[in-house]
């Protein structure tokens, strides 16, 4: 999966046994470590190896080492898909809870995933003097 946001790369290991593909995570990772399968026309990613330094939201919404995501990625018409992941962190949360939400596709022509970098203080970039810094 390409994502627009930082230049993001997510591999998904979708052959049972490949044996480029390691049993378990080598190695903690933002996105984690990703085996996936088909049920049906459903396309199933479940993930674990995720580093325990990132959140959820900018609430501050954390979650551990031991978090595990199931995702489920169900086409519903040409144009959406529905997805739901199935959170489990028994570090963090008391029973796994869900998410789930419409996927819609770009219809435009000659739509372009472009690049959307994470820059330290773009405020100040995009925003110049009219940036307010919140230290002041």
């Amino acid at each position: 999966i390409v994502y627009e946001f930082g230049r993001v790369l997510r591999t998904i290991y979708m052959k049972e046994n490949d044996p480029e593909a390691p049993k378990e995570a080598p190695a903690d990772s933002w996105l984690g470590w990703s085996r996936g399968h088909f049920e049906g026309d459903t396309l199933v990613v479940d993930s674990t190896g995720f580093v325990p330094y990132t959140w959820f939201d900018r609430a501050g919404d954390y979650h551990s080492d031991a978090l595990h995501v199931v995702e489920r990625y169900t086409p519903a018409s040409p144009y959406h898909i529905m997805y739901e992941a199935t959170i489990d962190d028994p570090k963090v949360f008391t029973r796994p809870w869900k998410v789930s939400f419409p996927l819609y596709r770009r219809m435009e022509k000659n739509i372009q995933l472009v690049d959307f970098n994470c820059e330290e203080f773009v405020e100040k970039l995009l925003y110049g003097p009219y940036f307010k810094d919140p230290s002041k």
